[in-house]
């Protein structure tokens, strides 16, 4: 196994086992499910690894679908790429600019959603940030994003005590000294 795939390997064990301790600790909180895909319409930044990752998945998809993914993608680029603040599909901006742009287009499908079923095609394949979304995971000093359908009705406390702090190091691993890039520009380049 190539040294980038060991690491990638390593990542989403680490990511794996935080998700499940959380979601042991939150149960009964935690609304995430198959075909719930509202989180599916935020734009965000991706490692290179998650790209990669998302490069073999497109070339294992059946045909049919690999080419409605890639289709959608270049759909979405072409409305979305004018402004990208960067070149080459890497994010190249400073932070004020990256989030003025996935402010300005969110509420776009990602191109990986079955439209019919709100399923992620590429389910066995997708970014670490998807991995994680939902569940109260602390990477370092950030929390992840937490779910609005998640925890309705749960106190503080209860909330709270669902958190799993995962070490920077134990997920970083040079993940971002490549760049960071979408979703829609890694599918839209890719050979359908």
């Amino acid at each position: 196994m190539p040294f980038e795939e060991k690491t990638d390997f390593v990542i989403l064990e680490t990511v794996a086992a935080a998700v499940k301790e959380s979601h042991a600790r939150a149960g009964k909180w935690i609304a995430c499910r198959a075909g719930c895909s509202e989180c599916c319409s935020v734009l965000f930044p991706i490692t290179m690894q998650d790209a990669e990752r998302l490069r073999r998945g497109l070339a294992a998809a059946p045909e049919e679908v690999r080419a409605d993914i890639v289709g959608r993608a270049r759909d979405l680029w072409a409305k979305i790429g004018p402004d990208f603040p960067g070149d080459a599909g890497v994010f190249r901006a400073n932070e004020e600019w990256q989030e003025w742009f996935l402010t300005r287009h969110k509420g776009h499908a990602c191109p990986v959603v079955d439209p019919s079923t709100g399923a992620c095609r590429l389910y066995e394949h997708r970014p670490v940030a998807c991995r994680l979304y939902g569940h109260l995971i602390q990477i370092g000093e950030e929390a992840q994003t937490i779910c609005h359908y998640c925890f309705q009705g749960a106190t503080a406390a209860e909330i709270e005590a669902s958190r799993v702090v995962v070490p920077v190091a134990a997920v970083e691993q040079g993940a971002l000294e490549a760049g960071e890039t979408l979703i829609a520009w890694v599918l839209a380049t890719s050979e359908s």
